[in-house]
């Protein structure tokens, strides 16, 4: 199951199916697909697949998913992205988030 879940989040036509499979492949695969997930940020075509793909980041167990979040938010060229990305570091209360977040704002 995990397999087709990574190939329908790389290859389905909708974008609504591909960002369904990366909440699913976070909830279900956790770790072993964060660079799938990973892979959708930076290449998906569609803003809202990217957005679903920094929220299923967030959901990786063990805060496995805020190093790659803060690049995100620090590095990712589309707004809204980065947005997203700084939204659900704020919600994980991982020291590493609070000490990015409370580094934007000082500067």
């Amino acid at each position: 199951a995990e397999e087709e879940l990574i190939h329908v989040a790389k290859q389905d036509s909708s974008s609504r199916v591909r960002g369904q499979a990366l909440f699913w492949l976070a909830q279900k695969a956790g770790k072993k697909v964060a660079g799938v997930i990973t892979d959708s940020i930076d290449n998906d075509p569609d803003t809202d697949v990217k957005k679903k793909a920094v929220f299923a980041l967030s959901q990786l167990p063990d805060h496995e998913g805020v190093p790659k979040l803060i690049e995100v938010a620090r590095n990712n060229r589309n707004p809204a992205v980065r947005k997203q990305a700084v939204f659900w570091l704020g919600q994980s209360n991982d020291p590493r988030a609070l000490d990015f977040i409370t580094s934007v704002l000082v500067h």
